[in-house]
């Protein structure tokens, strides 16, 4: 039988790479992408992957990356992990970095997705699209960084439901904070009560192959996050209030 093939984005380190090794243990071929050549040839090697490098966020990058995804012929499990930062101010915002986060954190994601869409569909696949509480709810403090997460949230759950009758499974995952390169979150790890919050990048892609085997389409991988979420759901204005410089 032929081993079934994962993409994983963003796969260098972090909860890319923790999802890969877990997915080649699991006897998946996996091919691991991301933007720095030297990191993800070491981490590829490491695992025995192999390495697309690719920055997603540029249409030639992605269109090179669907290349050779389509030159393996088949492709099981699409994990969109790709990220990057935005953390400023609402009224600090750079619209060029807005948009350079966008592309990275939405678009991208959006456009691998509709192009590898024939070999996910005629896997019966599953897409894993790793976006964030910042997703689910709003905080000043990474305001572009909310945009794009909420953006992907936004669209991975309206993407579950056309996918599924169609065969293809989608999980949105939301992570708390989870530490990596991109995001040490040094000064929460540094507080006793908060760095509680913090997750170690292999806990994260344990929680995510636990919400796949059970059939979930959406995870919050620390539950206490989900509170804000409903809160501000239900009552925005007191939820400003309320949280206004403490998230």
């Amino acid at each position: 039988m032929t081993a079934p093939v994962a993409l994983v984005t963003g796969g260098s380190s972090g909860i890319g790479e923790a999802l890969a090794r877990r997915l080649r243990a699991r006897g998946y071929e996996v091919l691991l992408s991301a933007r720095g050549h030297e990191r993800l040839s070491a981490a590829a090697e490491a695992m025995g992957a192999r390495a697309l490098p690719a920055d997603v966020s540029d249409p030639l990058g992605r269109d090179a990356l669907v290349a050779a995804v389509r030159g393996v012929g088949r492709l099981d499990l699409l994990v969109n992990n790709a990220g990057a930062a935005g953390g400023t101010t609402a009224l600090d915002i750079d619209v060029d970095r807005a948009r350079r986060v966008l592309e990275v954190n939405f678009y991208a994601h959006l456009a691998l997705t509709r192009a590898l869409w024939p070999l996910l569909a005629e896997a019966s696949g599953c897409i894993v699209n790793v976006s964030s509480v910042y997703g689910t709810y709003a905080a000043d403090g990474s305001a572009g960084y909310c945009a794009s997460k909420h953006a992907l949230t936004a669209w991975s759950r309206a993407l579950a439901a056309a996918a599924r009758p169609l065969g293809v499974r989608v999980l949105t995952v939301n992570p708390g904070p989870v530490a990596t390169a991109t995001f040490p979150h040094d000064e929460l790890r540094a507080d006793p009560l908060r760095r509680r919050l913090v997750l170690e990048a292999g806990q994260c892609a344990d929680d995510v192959l636990r919400a796949l085997d059970a059939g979930r389409g959406e995870i919050w991988t620390r539950r206490i996050f989900r509170l804000p979420a409903i809160a501000q759901a239900l009552a925005p204005g007191t939820f400003t209030r309320f949280f206004s410089g403490r998230l």
